[in-house]
């Protein structure tokens, strides 16, 4: 009887040596290219700071480099690493990890850094913001970051001369899951995993499990050519923080490893005017502003990106979900050219105010106030504050333009809709940025004649009709003031009221025909008329009469403003 054969042991497949990560692979998303991007980013860092002598030979991945040359290739399309055997993968990875996600003692305070987003190390400020947002995006959950449980106050200079101090509170953060995500990567063995690993928030936000009844069938995974670069989406992304409680993350697209590595460094942040975004496309906006302001860029470069707001919402008001996206085209120069005018004339301001030291003395002052109209001795001594304040105009010239909209559409709502946090009207928010808005209407190019002269226009028949009453009421101040008011808003509620073309058309005529002889409307009808006549462009045309009304700054204008309305951005601790 012939014995049976003893069964033969599977072969184990051989350990790789090396790993290939390409941009284009299957499987490959947006978040998964900006995390090879940022991968390249790191290991360029790596290589500049050993050149520099700022890392020791003995730390560095790979260990001793043949030829000063490192063991790992970058290429338009791909990243190679080569760990030299299979079980030194482990090594290799936990020193990479070690030089890529960093904590910086800045003074005493620990904060994170990531190297790969920087060519100089940057400022507490810009850092302090950084980790802020990256709390908001990937770091959410406090597992995934020990931070210390009181927060220090820093002074920020808003200036950069030193005038204006902006107390800041900040909590310092010792260790982050990143720091030994290299782990999840390698087996007992120190090679690196052959089995799918598991993709969750802190790599990629937004990733969970669909139900925890079938976790095992709604977990998101992915083998380790993709899990590593989505480690790195940290440093290839750019994280800010709108205020306490809404972060907005870019990620940018990334079509060659090699340009991205050189881009990277220019998309971050310089100083802590640089790190106040007021929307999603603002802060992307500003993002390709910057590339685009280097000497070495060219505007056909500039990459597109997807801009993704977190916030907390009511079904899920212990994390930030993903409440919005928007794909931000490849840099358009015309449009961020009216952006960067943007920018520059509706930047966020530093606010100086005198306010009470606290709470008691807040009350005291005011009982004071009430008692006498004459200065007290008890009158309670104020220190000074500086605050940030920014602009509401800057992000709808944002929204429009990263979506190809003129850039002054939807000013309608910023005059008649009210504040969702303070629920006061949004308009009297819009005292402050009059001499901005007038600046750009003078120095936007605009896409059609028409939309200049109905601005100007406007203005030139407001500015005959506020002469009109002044001439009315010499020496009666009192009723000329009250009467340049009323004439302004019986303006702006005919225009902001105007539901139909034929409405808006009679309130606008009856303005120019109440003014008397304009102008500007005498050399320009031809260009006007067509922006009155069209069913498509009526709404356009409100947007820009009202558009006209905010930014008028000529006779009486200091009679007809509003009280300015400022509230500071509520800093993210």
């Amino acid at each position: 009887m012939a014995k049976k054969a003893k069964p033969v042991k599977p072969v184990r497949p051989l350990k790789p040596a090396s790993l290939t990560m390409q941009l284009f692979a299957p499987g490959m998303t947006s978040m998964h290219r900006a995390g090879l991007g940022g991968l390249a980013c790191s290991l360029r860092s790596i290589e500049k700071r050993f050149a520099n002598g700022e890392i020791d030979e003995d730390d560095l991945p790979g260990c001793t480099w043949e030829n000063g040359r490192p063991p790992w290739k970058i290429e338009a399309d791909q990243i190679t690493m080569d760990f030299g055997e299979p079980t030194r993968a482990g090594e290799f990875l936990e020193r990479l990890f070690r030089l890529s996600f960093m904590v910086l003692n800045k003074n005493g305070n620990e904060v994170i850094f990531l190297p790969g987003q920087y060519r100089d190390e940057p400022s507490i400020s810009v850092l302090a913001d950084a980790q802020s947002a990256i709390t908001l995006t990937f770091l959410q959950h406090g597992l995934t970051r020990t931070l210390a449980k009181n927060a220090v106050s820093l002074q920020i200079d808003a200036e950069g001369d030193g005038s204006k101090m902006i107390q800041v509170d900040f909590k310092s953060c010792n260790k982050y899951k990143h720091q030994e995500g290299w782990k999840a990567i390698i087996d007992k063995d120190g090679c690196i995993q052959s089995k799918p690993i598991e993709v969750s928030g802190p790599i990629n936000p937004g990733a969970i499990v669909r139900h925890v009844a079938y976790t095992s069938s709604t977990k998101i995974e992915d083998p380790v050519d993709r899990v590593l670069p989505l480690y790195f989406a940290i440093v290839g992304c750019l994280a800010l923080p709108i205020n306490r409680g809404v972060g907005v993350l870019i990620v940018p697209e990334v079509e060659d490893l090699k340009k991205f590595a050189s881009l990277r460094t220019l998309m971050s942040p310089k100083n802590a005017r640089d790190c106040k975004v007021a929307g999603a496309s603002d802060a992307a906006l500003q993002c390709q502003l910057r590339i685009l302001g280097s000497k070495e860029m060219e505007i056909s470069r500039v990459p597109a990106c997807t801009a993704i707001l977190f916030r907390s919402t009511p079904w899920a008001s212990q994390q930030k979900s993903r409440v919005d996206a928007i794909d931000i085209p490849e840099g358009d120069y015309k449009s961020l050219r009216t952006f960067e005018l943007a920018v520059k004339e509706l930047a966020p301001r530093v606010i100086t105010t005198l306010a009470p030291k606290d709470a008691a003395e807040a009350k005291k002052a005011k009982a004071t106030k009430m008692k006498a109209k004459a200065p007290s001795l008890d009158v309670v001594e104020k220190a000074p504050e500086h605050f940030w304040s920014d602009s509401i105009v800057r992000p709808l010239v944002a929204d429009n333009l990263a979506r190809g909209q003129p850039w002054y559409r939807g000013f309608h709502d910023l005059m008649t809709k009210l504040d969702p946090v303070s629920k006061k009207p949004k308009r009297l928010k819009l005292s402050f940025e009059k001499v901005g808005l007038k600046n750009m209407i003078e120095k936007v190019e605009w896409n059609d004649q028409g939309e200049k002269a109905i601005v100007l226009a406007v203005h030139q028949a407001i500015r005959q009709r506020l002469g009109q009453i002044a001439g009315e009421n010499k020496g009666k101040t009192g009723t000329m003031k009250n009467r340049m008011q009323g004439e302004f808003d019986k303006w702006r509620l005919a225009f902001s009221g105007a539901k139909t073309p034929d409405q808006f058309r009679k309130s606008l005529c009856d303005l120019f025909g109440r003014a008397g002889i304009n102008p500007v409307l005498k050399e320009h009808w031809t260009s006007i008329l067509p922006w009155l006549s069209s069913a498509t462009k009526w709404q356009l045309a409100r947007d820009l009469s009202l558009l006209a009304l905010a930014s008028y700054t000529g006779t009486g204008a200091k009679e007809i403003e509003t009280e300015e309305v400022v509230e500071p951005i509520a800093e993210a601790s």
